[in-house]
């Protein structure tokens, strides 16, 4: 019970945030544009889309079978979840309209592939040398070498 309730928590925590940052940028892009509306509709698919990648996130990032296998296979199962709802969903709202042009693709693509090689950095150098460090501490203070 106690691990429905806390993915309900983070459920709850995710989509608030991620929704609010969603809508304030769709509102200085209104702006930006000079289409000042936001249609009810576009807000509801915006909230769907939302929840869903909050849902993939914590079935990627939060659940314990899946960290198990490692961040690089979260990563990879959260983008292969996401990035096909979130292009349906960009059709849906009118993001994306017909078959696109090469060039919008392109950015798409590259928006992806850049941001899931930054996350593959920074997990090899970053998080990996924290978690040497880590092992080093938790190794001098089992041994009595305490500072």
């Amino acid at each position: 019970m106690e691990r429905v309730k806390n993915m309900l928590c983070a459920l709850r925590d995710g989509v608030s945030y991620v929704f609010s940052w969603m809508v304030i940028c769709c509102v200085v892009l209104s702006l930006i544009s000079g289409n000042r509306e936001i249609s009810v509709g576009f807000l509801i698919k915006l909230f769907g889309l939302c929840l869903w990648g909050v849902i993939s996130f914590i079935v990627c990032f939060r659940n314990a079978k899946v960290q198990k296998k490692g961040f690089v296979f979260s990563l990879t199962l959260f983008y292969f979840l996401f990035i096909p709802v979130e292009v349906l969903m960009f059709y849906a709202m009118r993001i994306f309209t017909g078959a696109g042009n090469a060039v919008a693709w392109i950015v798409f693509g590259i928006i992806i592939i850049t941001t899931y090689l930054i996350s593959l950095l920074i997990d090899h150098f970053v998080m990996k040398r924290n978690a040497e460090i880590y092992t080093q501490k938790m190794m001098d203070y089992v041994s009595g070498d305490r500072q």
